[in-house]
């Protein structure tokens, strides 16, 4: 029988010898590169361990938890090693460990096998646990990595490399915090030309103590389209089918990304002639030769009438307009000088302020009625003096008072929270969704809690007294443990940057808004990118990561830096667009291919915004909308946002502006459907306005027939058209009741419901 002594006394032994097993390490260097967090924690990453359905749940799995994808490594080391006694580790034994018998399936894991025992992963946790299970030095981190082929690889497939920035950048001041760059290794696009040849990847770890590492057996490695890229058990990529995909590499809170891209089959038609009008043409006919893919003809006049106005001032052309675009010579001087008066025009102000209105969430239930009118006000009359777009943020973010007279402070109304209003800075004006790290590291990204905290201080000074909104200086704020004091830091900045205003907004404004911030020209430049082409080239068009790589990334570079070195000039931005042969191919292209869409081999056919399809209903028959409070003739796109009650613009999916809106089009289902065949917004206009016009006029059947298909189609009606028509209206009893029939039938097709 043991003494008292004794049972005292092997309880204190075993963790004397725990504690002196984390200090008393032969080789230091080996544990700078071979540690916990560098090392160990990685592998239980790729075995799946830590993840969302496994231990890295809120509340773990079978008492035992680990933090999400390992972001909060030291907690997890003294989880392994020291909770309930250390019983998951067996330092004596280490094959006789639970963190290694349990995920080998030697012993019932309900999360099955996931490690097995001739793999360099379960040796790795063995040898550390036979160290002692040290967590090693605290100093060194992975800071990077990098993912290529395997040297073999690059001797026999086609590459392409880009650089990561084009074009010189304006001169940094000095005194603004150094902007987050880009990863500096220029991009490798893999061309793969066989779909069952694997291409072999490498991932090399940077560690801050200067070394590197091989860890492609250690990475986890996932594909963002399994249809296209699949990733096979030892590291390599097959692709499955044509088209473009990005693989990402996750390692010790790091990740990157590779782009794997397969050209169509080789008896593909071959493309025709590839026109360039401008960079946008350049880079687009370049991707696509390379993928063998033919580009969709050049848009008709109609075609490209309806698709200009539609996008560029939100409304249809009348009759006039229409006959006498259509009457010219199509050819790209008429199409550019159509482009050019349209964006002088007042209807461009109204629709770029709703679409603006849409991004910045104006008028959200948040604010009252003469907040959100000062805001909208103020909007308006930045888009009609063309005021950069950089200056505009820059604005709002340093905006403080009263919010019923000074606009832009309204944006501080969308939160109170420096977290929330983080995240909202994030996403709008970075294209940066960070969200996720509030509670873990990023799944998908590289920020931390750390990151997070560190971004969301600048938002600690903000404080709002009823409709007042101040600022605050040396306000103060506390990491997620509420242990300590996080100063502000930039996103992807290593150190502080030196804050000279009293207001530490004003440096982030200036952060934010500086020609040397590439992530700020990125994601608002994808923006109207997304409006205008019918998909962001990153989607979702406010999720800018290196693990999300734009479809053609050296297209993004260059708008961006165009947009940026031309004074962040909206008009100037679309225009450049809108001018491009890409923009202005038809969509009337047989099949479905997505990735043609993806590819912008020919045009998208689009959604029509609510308000946008609201005005073009009264617009074609004729008969204004009545909004209450506001004169007879008002357009849907001039209201601010859903604070006008209407029940047709909420069935039609009005944007409520409560959050983000770039995913709204129209509403669609069965609610839309119903309402657009039975509902008031278009058979409570079919009896006056044109109708009652062109019965009044005794207008005859065929000038019936194109009067209303130049109203909704922007284009005259075919011959058959013409004929079938009007034996219809002549067979009717009640012309007027046949004309309300056939324009019915015009307002409810799918020619009239979507921007094509």
């Amino acid at each position: 029988m043991q003494s008292i002594g004794s049972q005292f006394w092997w309880p204190c032994f075993f963790r004397i010898s725990w504690i002196l097993s984390l200090v008393s390490i032969a080789d230091p260097a080996l544990l700078a590169t071979e540690s916990f967090r560098t090392s160990i924690l990685p592998i239980l990453t790729k075995a799946g361990c830590n993840a969302g359905a496994c231990h890295g749940a809120a509340t773990g799995q079978g008492g035992f938890r680990l933090s999400l994808l390992g972001y909060d490594p030291e907690e997890d080391h003294l989880r392994i090693t020291r909770e309930l006694g250390g019983r998951r580790v067996d330092l004596n034994a280490p094959t006789n460990s639970l963190l290694l018998r349990k995920p080998s399936g030697e012993i019932d894991h309900e999360g099955g096998r996931r490690l097995k025992n001739s793999s360099s992963g379960y040796a790795l946790v063995r040898d550390w646990i036979d160290r002692g299970a040290p967590y090693g030095s605290k100093d060194v981190v992975v800071s990077r990595i990098e993912v290529s082929p395997a040297e073999s690889f690059l001797e026999s497939e086609s590459l392409q490399k880009t650089p990561s920035n084009r074009g010189r950048e304006p001169k940094r001041d000095a005194d603004r915090p150094t902007p987050n760059a880009q990863p500096s290794n220029p991009r490798v696009e893999r061309l793969v030309e066989s779909t069952t040849k694997a291409v072999p990847l490498r991932v090399v770890a940077f560690l801050s103590n200067g070394t590197q590492e091989d860890v492609t057996a250690l990475a986890l490695i996932t594909s963002n389209d399994e249809a296209v890229a699949e990733v096979l058990p030892d590291a390599s990529v097959r692709m499955r089918s044509p088209g473009v995909a990005s693989v990402m590499v996750r390692y010790s809170g790091q990740v990157a990304a590779a782009r794997f891209s397969s050209p169509f089959a080789s008896d593909h038609p071959r493309p025709r002639a590839r026109l360039s009008n401008n960079l946008i043409d350049d880079e687009i006919n370049k991707e696509q030769a390379r993928l063998r893919v033919s580009a969709a003809v050049q848009s008709e006049a109609s075609e490209f009438l309806r698709r200009i106005y539609l996008d560029l001032i939100g409304r249809l052309p009348s009759t006039t307009e229409a006959l006498e675009f259509l009457h010219r010579k199509d050819d790209r001087s008429s199409r550019g000088t159509l482009i050019d008066r349209l964006l002088a025009r007042e209807e461009f102000t109204d629709f770029w302020t709703l679409r603006l209105g849409d991004w910045l969430l104006v008028g959200g239930k948040r604010s009252s009625a003469e907040s959100a009118k000062a805001y909208q006000g103020w909007l308006r009359g930045q888009v009609s003096s063309n005021v950069p777009v950089n200056t505009m943020v820059r604005t709002i973010l340093t905006s403080r008072g009263d919010m019923a007279t000074n606009g832009p402070a309204n944006f501080f109304a969308l939160a109170t929270d420096p977290r929330d209003l983080g995240e909202s800075v994030g996403s709008m004006f970075l294209g940066a969704q960070i969200a996720c790290a509030r509670c873990h590291a990023h799944p998908a990204d590289r920020w931390t809690q750390g990151d997070y905290y560190h971004f969301a201080a600048w938002l600690a000074g903000i404080k709002r007294d009823g409709n007042v909104v101040r600022s605050q200086a040396h306000a103060e704020f506390l990491d997620s443990k509420g242990h300590r004091v996080v100063t502000p830091r930039v996103l992807g900045g290593s150190a502080t940057p030196l804050i000279h205003d009293a207001d530490r907004l004003v440096t982030l404004a200036h952060w934010i808004a500086s020609p040397e911030n590439p992530f700020f020209s990125q994601a608002f430049v994808n923006r109207i990118w997304n409006h205008l082409m019918g998909r962001g080239l990153f989607e979702p068009v406010d999720d800018l990561r290196p693990t999300n790589p734009a479809t053609f990334p050296a297209l993004l570079d260059r708008l961006a830096f165009k947009f940026r070195s031309e004074g962040f000039d909206m008009r100037g931005l679309i225009r450049t667009i809108v001018l491009s042969r890409a923009y202005q191919r038809t969509s009337r292209v047989a099949g479905t291919d997505l990735e043609h869409d993806r590819l912008y081999a020919r045009a998208v056919v689009k959604d029509i915004q609510a308000q946008v399809f609201a005005d073009a209903i009264a617009q074609v028959t004729g008969v204004a909308d009545q909004f209450e409070g506001h004169a007879t003739g008002t357009r849907a796109v001039t209201l601010i946002g859903s604070r006008d009650e209407s029940y047709a613009m909420d069935v039609l999916g009005r944007c409520s502006r409560e959050r983000r809106c770039e995913t709204s089009g129209r509403g669609g289902g069965l609610a839309q459907a119903l309402h657009l065949i039975n509902g008031s917004s278009i058979n409570s206009k079919l009896e006056g306005g044109v109708v009652g016009e062109l019965m009044r006029a005794r207008a005859s059947d065929r000038e019936i027939v194109k009067e209303l298909y130049l109203r909704a189609y922007a284009r005259l009606p075919g011959k058959v058209e013409i004929a079938e028509w009007s034996s219809l209206i002549g067979s009717k009893p009640s012309r007027s009741e046949a004309v309300q029939d056939l324009l019915w039938t015009l307002l409810n097709s799918r020619e009239f419901a979507f921007n094509h």
